[in-house]
């Protein structure tokens, strides 16, 4: 996991184009689009109303936007997301409010 290299602050609102590589926190509110390349993190403040393209999502807060992982996204307890998520792997913890689509890329042995 690489180190944070950023944090979106309780009252601060991004509207537009997030990329970059590097985790990024985000405890205030960001519109738009996200592609990164490591780990977004939105806290149980957080909001993110953004398309997101990804290598790993974990969500506690609110998200409304279609999700695509490269590896992982995890929908915790406290979140609520509304979008289509396409994902190798999707964790969705008891509690959570999801309301969208999943797709999974499955490898059949053929595959391998």
């Amino acid at each position: 996991m690489a180190q944070t290299s950023g944090l979106i602050g309780r009252d601060t609102v991004v509207k537009g184009n997030l990329s970059g590589s590097g985790d990024v926190v985000v405890r205030g509110r960001v519109e738009g689009t996200v592609s990164l390349r490591d780990q977004l993190t939105i806290e149980p403040e957080g909001k993110v109303y953004a398309d997101v393209e990804i290598e790993n999502l974990d969500v506690h807060g609110e998200m409304s936007g279609d999700i695509r992982a490269g590896d992982k996204v995890v929908i915790a307890a406290t979140a609520k997301v509304v979008g289509d998520i396409k994902a190798p792997r999707v964790v969705i913890q008891d509690g959570a409010r999801f309301k969208g689509s999943i797709e999974m890329e499955v490898k059949l042995p053929e595959d391998i």
